[in-house]
């Protein structure tokens, strides 16, 4: 790692987290005298980080042993982790068709709420020519400006995001950004009615999208999926094809695969 990057890094962070990675199948339990050691630390030190993961539950005191042991916070992360995982492998198939119809750009994507961003879990490429496109597998991108994103938000609470972006702005990143907040609200409100989003070029010069939300067997929205492509293809296939509904059927099948069971879209949210 470059070291103008260093810069970025936090110490106590940096050691709560080799602590954390001391332990292994073979060392489920350690002592504090053995954590010190293995950290190159005081026992002082050591004992600090302790008592802060073992507050938030990331680790566990045996006061007969007087060992340490992962906490269950952990293994909620990582049921967040593969929750992830699953969506990706079986929402793979529909994203897969999705392509092969209309040979354009398909992701999926969740969302990091404490950001506001997309998170991308899946890109496949188009299968025709296509001007340059940012978006990567575990890639980043604005909620705001985005198809997947503008689905996923309609379905987040309107008083959370209207705090977030009050706070934060809505920053302009090409001609047809919605930056003013009151409208960007209501644009969430058509996406959750209508049951998808659409990037107007948005985001990025020359790319068009159309996203629809994914939703789980507890009735939540846990993803979207989206086509996007140049402006003028897309253009054509929004206004002459089935594109619209063909995306809102598409997530409607990821969502079966998650378990979900259909429910009717209204205004305010979503309702049995």
């Amino acid at each position: 790692m470059p070291s103008n990057s260093n810069r970025y890094q936090i110490r106590a962070v940096e050691r709560a987290l080799d602590l954390l990675s001391a332990f292994s199948p073979s060392d489920r339990e350690l002592t504090l005298t053995e954590l010190s050691s293995r950290l190159a630390l005081s026992t002082s030190t050591t004992y600090r980080i302790l008592a802060t993961l073992e507050s938030r539950g990331y680790v566990e005191h045996n006061s007969q042993s007087r060992g340490y042991s992962l906490g269950v916070a952990c293994l909620d992360l990582g049921a967040v982790l593969l929750a992830q995982l699953e969506l990706r492998d079986r929402v793979l198939p529909v994203l897969e068709a999705l392509r092969e119809e209309y040979r354009e750009t398909v992701h999926l994507g969740i969302l990091d709420r404490s950001r506001m961003e997309v998170v991308y879990l899946e890109k496949l490429e188009g299968l025709q020519a296509i001007g340059m496109m940012g978006s990567r597998v575990g890639g980043r991108a604005p909620a705001y400006c985005t198809g997947l994103g503008k689905c996923l938000l309609a379905y987040f609470p309107e008083p959370d995001v209207r705090d977030f972006y009050t706070a934060s702005g809505l920053r302009v990143r090409t001609t047809n950004t919605i930056t003013d907040l009151e409208a960007f609200l209501g644009e969430l409100r058509e996406t959750r009615n209508r049951g998808y989003a659409i990037d107007n070029v948005e985001h990025e010069d020359g790319v068009r999208c159309v996203a629809a939300p994914v939703w789980n067997h507890e009735n939540v929205v846990v993803g979207a999926l989206s086509v996007s492509g140049p402006e003028q293809r897309m253009g054509q296939l929004i206004g002459e094809a089935d594109l619209v509904d063909r995306v809102r059927a598409s997530a409607y099948e990821a969502s079966t695969r998650m378990g979900y069971a259909r429910r009717v879209v209204v205004d305010q949210g979503v309702a049995d």
